[in-house]
């Protein structure tokens, strides 16, 4: 059987079971920091996809090693580094 990582199939409450973060703090990554998108109900309400509930986890352990939110966002804004022939990273 093959997943679709990006379907939407979870509410908010079985996110923060999931990952330890708590509803509050998610909306917060959501609205203040972007740097979640969850898909939305007919009713305005969050799902979230296995993606997104990997991208929390990856977010709560960065933040558990004391990476700010800010921080956080500059990394994931970043564009891409490419690496070339010599070994060293360049920003695309």
């Amino acid at each position: 059987m093959i997943v679709d990582k990006e379907a939407p199939i979870y509410p908010i409450r079985t996110v923060a079971q999931l990952t330890g973060v708590n509803p509050r703090r998610i909306r917060a990554w959501e609205e203040q920091y972007h740097l979640v998108t969850p898909a939305r109900t007919g009713g305005g309400h969050r799902l979230f996809s296995e993606e997104e509930v990997e991208r929390i986890r990856w977010i709560k352990a960065m933040v558990d090693r004391g990476m700010s939110l800010k921080g956080i966002q500059r990394l994931v804004e970043a564009p891409p580094v490419a690496i070339v022939a010599d070994g060293r990273g360049t920003r695309r």
